[in-house]
């Protein structure tokens, strides 16, 4: 289920932030997530690397040197594609329902606390 939330997250970074590099969408998940979801390069790259075979994402190399200072070398960036912005939605769709019931037994057991 995680790798699914992961892949949930990068879609939705990319959607709202355009593209980046796999090291950028990892600290924007660990940030907008307040450290719930904290991606490593050990999880947060297949997920990347799953989401482009199913097309949902496209891998490029940036223009010239890396964005970060003092980097010379070129960045992958990841951006998100038409199908990619899809599935985001899809995924959205079918599993608020699903985390709302989650939700609904989580505030019974604290109700009776």
């Amino acid at each position: 289920m995680a790798e699914k939330l992961y892949a949930f997250f990068v879609l939705y970074v990319l959607n709202e932030q355009g593209e980046l590099s796999g090291y950028r969408i990892a600290k924007i998940i660990t940030e907008i997530t307040e450290g719930y979801f904290s991606p490593t390069p050990g999880n947060i790259y297949p997920v990347l690397g799953s989401l482009e075979q199913s097309g949902f994402v496209k891998a490029k190399k940036s223009k010239g040197a890396g964005t970060e200072p003092g980097s010379r070398r070129r960045k992958i960036l990841i951006e998100i594609t038409p199908a990619g912005e899809a599935a985001l939605l899809d995924f959205a769709k079918r599993n608020k329902e699903r985390f709302e019931k989650i939700t609904f037994f989580f505030d019974k057991v604290i109700e009776g606390a």
